[in-house]
Formats: structure tokens, C-alpha cells, sequence
């Protein structure tokens, strides 16, 4: 595994992230080439599940897709007046989140609602509403073109345009999504004092609980950094952190109940029908399950074919940029990518969530990111390699950092022969890299070599990502603990306070922002120039465009 044959699998991820790949590759030829990527290492994306990383991961994940599915169920019950709430919402989030990581290509990714594509759904049944089409039968035919969409997507390889998204649009995206998580957070709160229902002792108890979730989670994930025990026994409680936190707020939220009462404490617990798994938010003789494609005229088709176009559009640019996000070179990925499957298995899900008047699942950014950095290795964790293989991995960091310093004195050779002078030394390297272009495009290709080579000598010291546990089943576990909860627990689900879910949105949202080089340039403007982080856009960049921008 980590041999001969994790080095191909390495140079073909490389090889997916060419800059100048083409926007659209011919009839199938890109998703046969993913197939090709990705099943060989099928086998191992089961086997590798079967680990206590993963179980953590499940057990923490579990709750913030429980609480998106609510969150977002609950706006669309609202604006759908019902025909697609919270018992819709959580059911596809289950079968469909378990369906996913079975056939997408990449499986750190997790399905759920988002808001852009649940604005879009309500924006739909507004539209279908004014011109007096049937909302269901609109969305239905609508997600069957959208399907339609979806698979011309992956059959000719559109997922490659998004690869021509900068960096910034990647960081933009995600901060986006966050502040988006940190807002709801916040607004529950806030409402909880604003809103004359609700008592004092709701409230103040309500934000009692939330914020020691929050705070409780933070700092827990904080401790890899500490000082006391050794660094395994601080990453693996850093791992548990969210699952100790939602265990003290459940903890706390019970003790202030058990203390003053229900009638004081009247926490908001999460809503949870009782009509079973197979009844709808409106009950099947309101709303049955399957969606009547026929109740629906030749202009209500032909504008869903438009809804298709334009939801299409808000799934591709949602679901891509979350998997490049998850994708991104710090995570260590080592088995490839694979965006046609995605867009693949996308399409089925899509057209079975359509049939049923479910809402459209893609790839949530902030579940997936926080899925995929639960499963991330740091400093030595995982790595059981013998003397041999590390003297091997030696050997190559040396070579690689020779190359990238003979392609800096090739380089500056170039240069100063083209000046007149005699080169480096006059019997340097000769290098494969020629300067072009004004002193500024020298200094900026030195820079970039100079840079890979510190990447290339930068070892993990136990708080950095050293790699990342590759499989299919965590994700699958999640939405299978959605699935078993709806069917056996939903009397305990009933007794789950809001505020813990609402606490743990917060820290969902806040920690996703690290790391994130836009949201760290935002705070530039305030922050004390000595104190600059040591980054190339406060070195390279001058710093009136980095505020502008």
C-alpha cells in the first residue's frame, strides 16, 4: 500500500489536476477513465472503513447531518406549505446518503440539503404558483431533466470546467457556506430572547447549552496542541471532541430540566413525526409518496425543462466546488478523483429523489469538509512503516529537493547569462526550466520552486496532515445511524434539544473557516504588521490590492 503502487496512484491524481485540461473530453471517455481510477481501489475503500477513526467519525457526523436535514426540512415545510418538510428531508438524506458513497467517485463527500439548493426550490414552487402549475408535478419533471442534465454533464466530461476555478473562488465558496452555518447558529439564539413565546428560562437555558457545546467542541479540538500526555493521546480525544460536547450539552439541557422543571426550562426539542417512517410531513392521503407526473400540462413540462437548465446550473457549481474543496492537495489524497462518477452517481439520486417529491441532495461543503478532516491523519498517526520504507521515503524527499534546487540555480543561471554574466558557478545544473518574461515573472518562478521544495521538506511535527483514511463506509455509516434513528428511535430523537444542534452548527461553521487563506486575509486589514503570517500573498502581493480584493 505504501509502496510502487501509491506512487502511480499519487502521479495520477497529479495528472487530474492539470491546469489546462480540456472542458469536455469525448462520449464517455472521461468517466471510463475515472471507473478505471477508482475500482481498483473499491476493495480497499471497504476494508479501510472497518476502523475506530471511522467509527469516531460517524458518531460525530451523525448529529450535523441530523441537524442540517431539520434545518433545512423545516425551511422547505414552511415555503412548500408542507408538501416537502422535515420527514422528507431527513428521509432522503438517509437513503440517499447511503446510496451516494457506494457509487460516487469521490466518497468524502457527504449528500444533504444545502441552501442554495433549497432557495432554488422554493424559488421553483414560487414561479409554478404564479403562472398555476401544480408544484409537485412541476419539481418532479423538473428533477427528471435535471437528471437529464446530469448525465450529459458526466458523459462528456463537463466537470472539467470547474477545474479552471482559481483557488480564491474555492476559499469564496467555502467562507460563503460558513458564514451561512454561523448565521443560523447565531439567529436561533437571538430569537430565543426576541421571540415573546418563548420564556426566560428557555432562553438563557437555551444559550446555556449551545454555547457549552460550542465551546466545549473547540477546545477539545484544540488540545493537539497542547502539552500534556504524548500526541496520539491528544489527537485521538481531538477526535472526539464533538461527540463529548453534544454529550455534555444533552447532559446539561436534562440536569437544568430535571432541576427546575419543564415548565422553566421548556427547551425546544427536535421535531420528530410520529406517524412513522412511511407517513409524509402531510400524511399519504394528502401527500402521497409517488408524485402523479401526469397532473401537469405542455406549458408547466416545458417550463420544468427551464427549472432543470437553471437547477442544473445551481448543482453543478454547489456539488464541484465542494468536492474540489474536499479534493484540495493539503488533505493528502492518495487513490484519485473522480468527477464524472460523481456527476454520475449525482444523476441517479437526483432522478430517484425527483420521482418521490424529495428535495435534491449534492455534496454539502461543510459536512464534507469536516468529514474529510475527521478522517485526516496528522504527524505520524496511522504511518506503521519499518526502517526500510522510511530510509526509502528519505531517499526520495532528498531527490525531490535536489531537483527543485537545481531548477532555481537553472533559473537563475539562465538569467544572468541573458545579462551578460557567467551563470552560477559557470558549471551549474542544467535544468529543464528556462526564465521568460520580465525580472517579476523570474522572481515569481523561483518563488514557486523555492516553495515546493519547503512543501517537499516540511515534515509533519503531529499537528500537520500527513494523510487521510481513503473509504467508503463512514459515509455510509452516517446516514445509516439517520436511517435506524427514524425507525427505532424516534421517542429519544423527540427528546434531543435544539440548542445542542444549533451549538454544534456554530462550531461546524467556525471551524471550517480554518486554514481558509481568504478568511485569513480578511482580517489583514486590522491586524498588526509584525504579527503578518508568513504567507507569499504578504510577501509577493502588494498589500492595497490584497484588501481590495
Amino acid at each position: 500500500f505504501w509502496g510502487d503502487t501509491l506512487v502511480v496512484t499519487m502521479s495520477d491524481a497529479e495528472h487530474h489536476e492539470e491546469e489546462h485540461v480540456p472542458l469536455y473530453a469525448p462520449f464517455g471517455k472521461g468517466l471510463m477513465a475515472d471507473l478505471k481510477t477508482k475500482l481498483p481501489w473499491y476493495a480497499s475503500d471497504i476494508k479501510d472503513g472497518f476502523s475506530s477513526k471511522a467509527v469516531i467519525t460517524v458518531l460525530y457526523l451523525f448529529w450535523g447531518a441530523l441537524a442540517n436535514a431539520v434545518a433545512f426540512g423545516a425551511l422547505l415545510g414552511e415555503n412548500t406549505e408542507g408538501y416537502m418538510g422535515a420527514t422528507e428531508t431527513l428521509l432522503a438524506t438517509a437513503v440517499l446518503g447511503m446510496l451516494y458513497p457506494l457509487l460516487c467517485g469521490q466518497p468524502l463527500t457527504i449528500m444533504g440539503a444545502t441552501g442554495p439548493i433549497a432557495a432554488y426550490i422554493i424559488a421553483l414552487r414560487g414561479i409554478g404558483e404564479a403562472v398555476g402549475v401544480k408544484f409537485l408535478p412541476l419539481y418532479a419533471w423538473s428533477g427528471i431533466f435535471l437528471s437529464g442534465f446530469l448525465f450529459i454533464g458526466a458523459m462528456f466530461s463537463l466537470s472539467n470546467a470547474i477545474r479552471r476555478v482559481t483557488r480564491f473562488t474555492e476559499e469564496l465558496f467555502s467562507v460563503l457556506v460558513s458564514v451561512i452555518f454561523i448565521y443560523q447558529a447565531i439567529n436561533y439564539f437571538v430569537d430565543l430572547f426576541a421571540k415573546s413565546e418563548n420564556s426566560n428560562g428557555e432562553a438563557k437555558a437555551g444559550l446555556l447549552v449551545g454555547l457549552l457545546t460550542f465551546f466545549t467542541a473547540l477546545s477539545i479540538r484544540g488540545s493537539r496542541n497542547g502539552s500534556l500526555f504524548n500526541q496520539w493521546t491528544r489527537n485521538r480525544v481531538a477526535d472526539f471532541a464533538p461527540v463529548i460536547a453534544i454529550v455534555l450539552g444533552l447532559g446539561l439541557a436534562w440536569a437544568l430540566i430535571g432541576h427546575y422543571g419543564i415548565e422553566k426550562v421548556d427547551l425546544d426539542m427536535l421535531e420528530i413525526s410520529d406517524d412513522g417512517i412511511t407517513a409524509t410531513t402531510l400524511g399519504t392521503d394528502v401527500r402521497p409518496w409517488l408524485v402523479d407526473l401526469g397532473d401537469i400540462n405542455g406549458a408547466g413540462i416545458g417550463l420544468s425543462f427551464v427549472g432543470g437548465l437553471f437547477g442544473f446550473i445551481v448543482m453543478y457549481f454547489d456539488q464541484n466546488i465542494t468536492v474540489r474543496l474536499v479534493n484540495a492537495r493539503e488533505h493528502k489524497l492518495k487513490k484519485g478523483f473522480g468527477y464524472d462518477m460523481d456527476m454520475m452517481a449525482l444523476c441517479v439520486c437526483t432522478l430517484l429523489l425527483s420521482i418521490v417529491g424529495c428535495p435534491w441532495m449534492v455534496s454539502a461543503t461543510v459536512p464534507s469538509l469536516n468529514h474529510c478532516r475527521s478522517l485526516c491523519f496528522l504527524g505520524n498517526d496511522g504511518n506503521q512503516k519499518d526502517e526500510e520504507e522510511e530510509q526509502h521515503k528519505e531517499a526520495k524527499l532528498e531527490e525531490a529537493s535536489k531537483k527543485a534546487l537545481d531548477n532555481v540555480r537553472s533559473l537563475m543561471g539562465s538569467s544572468l547569462m541573458e545579462e551578460g554574466g557567467a551563470g552560477l558557478g559557470g558549471n551549474g545544473p542544467a535544468g529543464t526550466l528556462k526564465r521568460s518574461g520580465s525580472h517579476s515573472d523570474l522572481m515569481k518562478q523561483v518563488h514557486q520552486e523555492v516553495s515546493s521544495a519547503l512543501e517537499h521538506l516540511n515534515l509533519p511535527t503531529g499537528t500537520g496532515i500527513s494523510g487521510c483514511l481513503e473509504q467508503r463506509l463512514s459515509g455510509f455509516g452516517v446516514h445509516l445511524l439517520v436511517m435506524l434513528s427514524l425507525v427505532v428511535a424516534r421517542p429519544a430523537l423527540a427528546s434531543i434539544p435544539m440548542a445542542v444542534l444549533r451549538g454544534l452548527f456554530l462550531y461546524n461553521g467556525w471551524v471550517n473557516l480554518a486554514g481558509n487563506e481568504f478568511w485569513d486575509r480578511i482580517w489583514l486589514v486590522i491586524t498588526d504588521p509584525a504579527k503578518y503570517p508568513k504567507k507569499g500573498y504578504c510577501k509577493i502581493t502588494p498589500l492595497w490590492k490584497v484588501h481590495a480584493w
